[in-house]
């Protein structure tokens, strides 16, 4: 009984496994996940794959250097791979509806290639959320988290979530593979399962429920954190704003009278206080003549506005704006991530909870439908930072627009 294994039946279609009592509502369901595999699947693959192939080559071209920038790439990545494994598996899914055996059992290939894109996304939204959770703490608290995540310590994490990620389903690939069968006098591919594969599954389905639900609260937290900063930084900015731009007081405010004295003797001044006129006496600096003449003072450091000051200031400014900018990236990066995944933990409770929601089960058209619309939002996921980059990043813009052949407005 160790030895023993179960097989997929080899007529393409799993869904004739059971009998599921309604047959003209599963054909409906059927040719819906066929049409939303042929339609929005297809479009939203190609132009994902387009969208990741250009977020690489821009990245690339800017230099992948920095936290920041080695997680971006390695996020789009994996995206990419993981919309390639999956546009392939809908080709095959295509073979299934249309129940074409080319030499081989298209349903084996196409449940290989599925959760080949599953593992792959996994990975991409455990570095969305390493990316998070980086940003929040060097937001929070700079001092302390500013200089440890270095690039070295970052290509660490990342090799360490890709072999985390795949090492949770190791299972998985443990207990499944193609095996050659012979049936009616011909030898074809098709799908081997070990015997406990049923255990197999419920591992995964409590897997795929318990790690994109600690993925989205480290998500939900690390961006209400930023978003608290982003507040705290812009009020900031707002009053930095309108301190610097305050009028300086006008020397004339004060009367002055001047007599035409020796310069040996002191010179007389007259100042206004509330009203009260005094007079002080000044003693005129030989040895610096320029000392009382009229200068420009910074309203912050109360020094003296020169162009050196005036360049650090800017120069200043541009930094803090970059770091919001990036900071504003991640937050998006952070809310499309969320949002986009909120199908999947539905799903993944939905499963756990309906035991009947699997492969071969009473309701699996359902499943397939249900996985379908997933795989959908996870496609937007996959596609939707080309905007986010191009929205915050001036250099990314300018970049890609090169790439393009565009001209530059700047």
């Amino acid at each position: 009984m160790a030895n023993s294994s179960i097989e997929i039946r080899q007529d393409l279609n799993l869904s004739d496994i059971v009998d599921y009592g309604d047959s003209h509502l599963s054909r409906v369901i059927q040719y819906l996940d066929l049409y939303i595999n042929i339609v929005f699947v297809f479009v939203a693959s190609v132009f994902a794959l387009g969208t990741n192939i250009a977020n690489m080559l821009v990245l690339i071209k800017q230099g992948v250097r920095g936290c920041v920038s080695l997680c971006l790439f390695s996020i789009s990545a994996t995206d990419f791979l993981s919309t390639l494994t999956g546009f392939i598996s809908v080709m095959f899914k295509i073979l299934m509806h249309l129940y074409k055996q080319p030499g081989f059992n298209p349903a084996a290939v196409f449940f290989l290639l599925v959760y080949a894109s599953a593992v792959l996304y996994d990975v991409s939204n455990t570095l969305t959320a390493f990316l998070s959770l980086e940003r929040c703490l060097c937001v929070t608290l700079p001092f302390k988290f500013k200089d440890i995540f270095t690039t070295k310590l970052t290509a660490v994490v990342i090799v360490c979530v890709y072999m985390l990620c795949f090492g949770l389903m190791m299972p998985h690939f443990l207990s499944s593979g193609l095996r050659m069968k012979t049936f009616e006098n011909s030898t074809y591919l098709t799908l081997w399962l070990s015997s406990d594969r049923i255990a197999v599954d419920t591992y995964i389905d409590v897997k795929n429920f318990c790690q994109i639900s600690v993925i989205l609260g480290i998500v939900l937290v690390c961006t209400s954190l930023m978003i608290i900063s982003l507040n705290i930084s812009s009020k900031f900015h707002n009053k930095d704003t309108t301190t610097t731009a305050k009028p300086l007081k006008s020397s004339k405010t004060r009367p002055e009278v001047n007599f035409k004295v020796s310069s040996s003797m002191p010179t007389p001044e007259i100042t206004n206080h509330e009203g009260k006129g005094k007079i002080e006496t000044k003693r005129k600096n030989k040895k610096n003549p320029t000392k009382n003449k009229d200068t420009i003072k910074d309203p912050q450091s109360n020094g003296p506005l020169t162009k050196e000051n005036t360049a650090r200031k800017q120069e200043k400014n541009t930094q803090s704006s970059r770091n919001l900018n990036v900071i504003k990236t991640v937050v998006m990066l952070c809310v499309i991530c969320f949002v986009c995944n909120l199908s999947r933990i539905i799903a993944s409770t939905a499963i756990v909870l309906e035991p009947r929601l699997k492969i071969g089960r009473e309701y699996y058209d359902w499943y397939q439908l249900m996985i379908a619309v997933c795989y959908v939002f996870q496609l937007f996921n996959c596609s939707l930072n080309i905007f986010v980059y191009y929205n915050y990043n001036q250099s990314f813009r300018e970049t890609l627009r090169q790439l393009l052949g565009c001209k530059s407005n700047t």
